[in-house]
């Protein structure tokens, strides 16, 4: 073997151990060997050597951040106190909140009771059916606004909401549920009425049994009379009210 040759094969040896690039050059009788440093441990070190807030921004998710940013919106479903029982002097009024875990529940018993009710529907309904007052708050007949202007006020914070969440994270679908329980336009979105009314006169009921009120809940339970629409609602509605006389005769 020449030395030329060796040369070679050393260079070799020296590019599979260590990941170096090598030129190899010839001159005359001579063969010159060059190196460019490349090996895999270099990119190692220089990624390591990236600062956290690279690493941040590089791991982002734009569907996180929506998400973060829609629940954060909804932490005020948390904290605005039903107007209703604000203006009826309640002591430590429920909130929007807690309204709509009640009704949840209730959509998902009462579904349980009937086939031909959806309970996943249902519940996904009663979740989402005061979602917009995260935004607008909980308006009522007493805040001088009309039902058209309400309508709209709720309608555009849902069409923020769809593009905040996009089709992704279920923007499309949320505000279609949003109208379907507006409209009444399906059999649970009638019952989702029903229960509304029934989550409040029941609240009511209650406070009404801790003396919990400044003022009279009586408007309540007269703004419901005759409007329910489901057999459901009736029910419920009729043992509400047979318990609220029973614990006023008791009061005589």
């Amino acid at each position: 073997m020449n030395a030329a040759s060796f040369r070679i094969i050393i260079a070799t040896v020296i590019v599979l151990i260590f990941g170096t690039a090598a030129a190899f050059t010839r001159t005359n009788n001579n063969i010159i060997i060059s190196f460019r440093t490349h090996h895999p441990l270099n990119s190692t070190i220089m990624s390591s050597n990236k600062s956290p807030t690279d690493a941040s921004n590089n791991n982002s998710s734009p569907a996180a951040s929506a998400a973060i940013d829609f629940l954060t919106l909804t932490r005020s479903l948390k904290t605005t106190k039903r107007t209703g029982w604000v203006i009826s002097g309640v002591t430590n009024p429920e909130s929007i909140a807690d309204h709509m875990y009640r009704m949840s529940l209730m959509a998902m018993i009462a579904s349980f009771s009937n086939e031909a009710l959806d309970t996943n529907r249902c519940i996904k309904l009663a979740l989402i059916h005061d979602l917009a007052e995260a935004k607008v708050g909980d308006i009522t007949p007493h805040c001088g606004v009309s039902e058209e202007d309400k309508y709209k006020l709720e309608l555009g914070t849902m069409e923020q909401i769809q593009a905040m969440l996009g089709p992704l994270l279920g923007g499309d679908e949320i505000i279609e549920l949003w109208k379907e329980y507006e409209d009444g336009s399906s059999t649970e979105a009638k019952l989702l009425k029903d229960l509304d009314k029934i989550e409040m006169i029941l609240q009511a009921q209650e406070y009404e049994a801790e003396g919990s009120a400044e003022r009279s809940l009586e408007q309540f339970f007269t703004s419901t009379e005759g409007k329910w629409r489901t057999e459901i609602g009736r029910a419920w509605a009729q043992e509400i009210v047979s318990r609220r006389k029973k614990n006023s005769d008791n009061d005589k």
